[in-house]
């Protein structure tokens, strides 16, 4: 019961921080297309906290990917630093959002 109430009371506390990450990863990644570890390189260096850490970031763009439509994963590159593939995004036009809104509801759109 104890568990319950920290996690609900620690989720209510990131709430309003969310719109601000979104607003401040969708800001970074602007009319260009970058892995998850470019965003966060560039978010740690010019928002607070200014450390590094992915899990401020990849959450957040899973998030706009998945449930928001703002973002489209474009593509696959190797990471720099961990030699693995990686999905790269880049920001969704109108019509694409359109599309991935309606999926659910008219699914011969595809």
């Amino acid at each position: 019961m104890i568990t319950e109430m920290t996690r609900q009371l620690s989720f209510e506390d990131i709430k309003p921080k969310r719109l601000t990450r979104y607003m401040q990863l969708l800001a970074i990644i602007g009319n260009k297309e970058m892995t998850a570890r470019e965003v966060e390189t560039i978010r740690s260096k010019t928002y607070a906290p200014r450390r590094f850490d992915m899990n401020c970031t990849r959450p957040r763009l899973t998030e706009l990917v998945n449930e928001y439509h703002e973002l489209i994963e474009c593509g696959i590159r190797k990471d720099e630093e961990t030699g693995k593939s990686v999905a790269v995004y880049r920001r969704a036009t109108e019509q694409e959002k359109i599309k991935l809104d309606n999926m659910e509801h008219i699914p011969y759109l595809d």
